[in-house]
């Protein structure tokens, strides 16, 4: 069994859980109240289209599943640093069991920062989407080959105001999607099968994205970072680099080499 395919099938048992905390009318009754209130300021698109920076994600994530345990930091800490060094946007890893996430930290993560948040979880029911809304998430990640209905969670996400960020690894991945015209696609440099990283993959599939582009995992230095720039990503999501040196100081340090580093 993968990786993935081990996630997902622990994600259906955690949906299922959820559901049993919140039904499904309630959180679709609830996020519908919050969508009809947010501006365009909040969402992710607005930040991508100021060209002055290629845009950094900043990621909190307890764990991955390529490193084990990344940062003991909380998450007050973590977001505080992210506001100080004004990190564009924030994502927040909501998988619990082998990300070591929650849907708590995106609550408290929101509470904390007026940033865009993204919700960036293994989504597998429409309930999830919901739910993040309800929980304050300016943006979703759908993954394909993971996602069950793409279309039909894109037209969610637009009729509740959320982004939605695709993500892609491969070619066929891309042409799996494109008709559907995203906004937003990421490419995930990262191999699921064996965890291998290749930051080529978003010079590869740059060429075919006719919207906005996120290059997700992988980013060790600024010299990644500049790289990945030159091949045409409007953001950058990191998570491991930026957190991984356990303190804050370094952390706030890297961020802003990373800003100007991304500096157009």
């Amino acid at each position: 069994m993968t990786v993935v395919s081990e996630i997902v099938k622990n994600k259906k048992i955690q949906v299922a859980k959820d559901k049993e905390k919140k039904s499904s009318n309630i959180i679709k009754k609830i996020a519908t109240d919050i969508a009809s209130t947010r501006s365009e300021n909040f969402r992710f698109q607005e930040k991508l289209k100021d060209k002055t920076s290629t845009k950094l994600i900043s990621e909190f994530k307890p764990a991955s599943p390529s490193k084990g345990d990344i940062s003991s930091l909380s998450i007050e800490n973590v977001i505080g640093i992210y506001d100080e060094y004004d990190a564009d946007m924030i994502s927040i890893l909501t998988e619990e069991s082998f990300f070591k996430g929650s849907i708590d930290n995106l609550s408290r993560a929101v509470g904390l920062t007026d940033k865009p948040i993204l919700r960036k979880d293994f989504f597998i029911d429409e309930y999830m989407i919901y739910q993040a809304v309800a929980h304050g998430a300016s943006a979703v990640l759908l993954i394909n080959g993971v996602c069950p209905d793409m279309e039909g969670y894109l037209n969610l996400c637009a009729d509740l105001g959320v982004d939605a960020i695709v993500e892609c690894h491969t070619k066929q991945d891309l042409d799996d999607v494109i008709d559907l015209d995203p906004k937003i696609i990421g490419v995930n440099n990262r191999n699921f099968t064996d965890l291998s990283i290749d930051l080529n993959t978003t010079k590869q599939l740059a060429k075919y994205i006719p919207n906005y582009m996120i290059s997700e995992s992988g980013v060790r230095s600024t010299d990644d970072a500049k790289l990945l720039k030159s091949y045409g990503a409007d953001a950058l999501l990191i998570g491991t680099a930026i957190l991984e040196s356990n303190s804050e100081d370094k952390i706030g340090r890297f961020i802003k080499q990373l800003k100007e580093t991304l500096k157009n």
